[in-house]
């Protein structure tokens, strides 16, 4: 099913945002260091070997008691010359590979380790973010990952959250609350690792950065409705009755202000549910490759929709 436009404004394309910049930055200075310091080693190594053989015909020379040629040192260095630097080459080759393959597992295993941490705070987040979009009067899909819903299926998201643990609070409070801790935990998760290998899945993180940030201030206001007032009425059933009458086909751009906080916050839920679908694949191939690599088993405790 097509998920239904609300008309929002388009927000201006960046081609940067600072954290992908320093990431972006980070991964390019350390293959240039490598990179350098690889070259660097092979040729001293040449270096080594060339000085090598000229000590050796040096002493031979001294020690031999027939004179010998420019022609005959030249002649007798070539096959150990090339000998020795198809072997060089050959190991740095070898060498090469090695250091990146244990520079991916090593960043594989970083990100597995993050997951770790960022894996209970997505199921929290998914949990309440599905309260919100759901109407009272329907079973809530607490693992459901992407939704097609509308503002007026948020009509609702002011009542009490159906969880124990978040008793005295409403379904927005907690909502927001743990998408905050997402955030949290995706920054550190771009922050610590250089993403050399596996750069989609930092992508997928900012998707989710960017998204929470861009509305951060509507989600802001939607939460103060709860406890402000407008004139003699609270701003909460203000808003409640302007997503009641709301038309099915209504638009950001026709919105009264008020309701247009609404608009961008069903946006940024929207964009957040994309990030997380993308975030998810990508994690889970990298898990596997993991088990693979040390021959475990790569189970999901949670059967995502």
């Amino acid at each position: 099913m097509k998920k239904p436009s609300i008309n929002l404004p388009k927000r201006p394309v960046q081609k940067k945002t600072a954290d992908e910049s320093g990431v972006k930055q980070r991964t390019k200075e350390t293959n240039r260091v490598e990179r350098t310091d690889e070259s660097r080693l092979l040729f001293m190594s040449i270096i080594a070997i060339l000085v090598y053989i000229l000590i050796a015909w040096v002493i031979v020379m001294a020690t031999s008691g027939e004179e010998l040629t420019i022609h005959d040192i030249v002649r007798g260095s070539m096959g150990s010359v090339f000998a020795l630097l198809f072997a060089v080459l050959i190991m740095d080759t070898i060498s090469r590979r090695s250091g990146l393959k244990k520079r991916k597992r090593e960043e594989r295993k970083a990100i597995v380790r993050h997951n770790k941490i960022i894996q209970p705070i997505i199921d929290m987040y998914l949990v309440r973010k599905n309260m919100v979009i759901t109407l009272n009067d329907t079973t809530v899909r607490k693992f459901r990952v992407t939704a097609t819903f509308t503002i007026k299926d948020m009509k609702d998201m002011y009542g009490p959250s159906e969880l124990i643990s978040d008793v005295g609070k409403s379904k927005i409070q907690t909502y927001a609350y743990y998408q905050d801790k997402l955030l949290e935990k995706f920054t550190h998760l771009v922050e610590d690792i250089n993403f050399n290998f596996y750069s989609d899945l930092c992508d997928a993180a900012m998707k989710y950065i960017n998204a929470t940030s861009y509305g951060a201030s509507a989600l802001e206001a939607v939460l103060s409705y709860q406890d402000s007032m407008s004139g003699t009425k609270s701003m909460k059933s203000v808003v409640l009755n302007m997503i009641r009458e709301e038309p099915e086909n209504g638009k950001f751009i026709n919105a009264q202000p008020a309701l247009k906080n609404v608009y961008l916050l069903h946006q940024m839920i929207t964009e957040q549910e994309a990030a997380l679908a993308e975030y998810l694949k990508i994690v889970r191939v990298i898990i596997d490759e993991d088990a693979k690599e040390t021959q475990g088993k790569s189970v999901s405790e949670v059967d995502y929709e």
